[in-house]
């Protein structure tokens, strides 16, 4: 997943993190496997989330973009679905 501003670029940030996705490193699945990944300006607070913060702007206009190479045939034929971003605080 990457995060980019208005204008389509990646987000500027202080740990020069664009993407969170398969290849990064200490990842980490929550109790029942699945992935919650952090996408706030600033960090999550606890080490062990650092590894699932994609930074995004402070203030002003952002979008998330899921990237997928060579998905599995259920997202090919939209039996898959994204799960939404929720909104948390």
């Amino acid at each position: 997943m990457t995060a980019h501003d208005e204008d389509r670029n990646l987000i500027p940030n202080p740990i020069n993190r664009y993407s969170v996705g398969d290849g990064t490193r200490g990842l980490v699945t929550d109790e029942d496997g699945g992935l919650t990944l952090h996408l706030q300006p600033e960090s999550p607070g606890q080490p062990e989330r650092e590894s699932n913060w994609l930074p995004t702007p402070q203030q002003g206009i952002w979008f998330a973009a899921l990237r997928m190479y060579l998905p599995r045939p259920e997202v090919i034929d939209a039996r898959w679905h994204c799960p939404p971003i929720k909104r948390v605080g």
